[in-house]
């Protein structure tokens, strides 16, 4: 003989305490908070450091809207070295950043290094932007470090790639740094590198150039200097406008 079961009403159950119901809870994504990537919805994130890990203030932030010609973002990094920026729109933007720093006297401006450097839309972006002071900048063939523009003297028939260039750090690079002795030639003929001396940590040095184990006499065009030793200086800007953290020097 089959037993039937006894069906025992719901809210006799609930009282007690046989059976529960854990409550409902809305399952969405609040977007506007930060999700796991670092991102926040309708905005361009970041923080600016410096060689050394640590935040720069003031820096410059450029957030450029790559479909309307001059019509840009602004925005400074805080004493965190933080940035936020609003988006709006159906576009696409590129940050950049920038800084100054001034050293031995002489203001310097730099191009920051993007961690990426991909276009973002308005759903928002984290770019991160770090000091360099040497090194290839991404998407061109230009560097973060200083340069010297190379001349021959008149009547001279040393080509300048024949030439060893040493340079000392006299004191501490633009970042602090104690820098290392740099041996250095000229780029290749033919190349954009030729009669130059590329990517340079910016500082103060002593150089020195030889040839067939003879030193030369070097000229420094800008101020004047000259001697077989020469100390080095370089421009934030050229007078002419040629050449930013730079300076020009000639052999003989």
């Amino acid at each position: 003989m089959k037993t039937k079961k006894k069906l025992w009403p719901l809210g006799l159950l609930l009282a007690s305490g046989i059976i529960t119901i854990a409550p409902l809870t809305a399952c969405h994504k609040n977007d506007d908070k930060p999700n796991n990537t670092g991102e926040e919805k309708g905005y361009v994130t970041g923080i600016v450091t410096d060689t050394k890990g640590q935040p720069i203030p003031g820096a410059s932030i450029v957030i450029d809207n790559t479909l309307i010609y001059n019509s840009n973002l602004l925005a400074n990094s805080d004493a965190g070295g933080k940035y936020k920026v609003k988006l709006s729109g159906a576009f696409t933007w590129v940050a950049t950043a920038t800084m100054s720093k001034t050293y031995n006297g002489k203001t310097y401006k730099y191009d920051l290094h993007p961690e990426k450097d991909e276009a973002f839309t308005s759903d928002g972006g984290v770019r991160n932007f770090s000091w360099k002071i040497s090194g290839n900048k991404p998407g061109s063939t230009g560097y973060y470090g200083a340069m010297i523009q190379l001349q021959s003297a008149f009547g001279s028939s040393i080509m300048a790639e024949d030439i060893e260039f040493t340079l000392t750090p006299s004191g501490p690079l633009i970042d602090g740094s104690s820098g290392q002795t740099l041996s250095l030639k000229s780029g290749a003929p033919r190349t954009e590198n030729y009669y130059k001396l590329a990517d340079i940590p910016l500082g103060r040095y002593t150089m020195k150039a030889k040839y067939n184990g003879q030193y030369l006499k070097l000229l420094n065009t800008i101020t004047n200097d000259k001697g077989t030793e020469l100390v080095i200086n370089f421009e934030p800007q050229t007078s002419d406008g040629y050449c930013r953290n730079c300076t020009v020097v000639q052999y003989e």
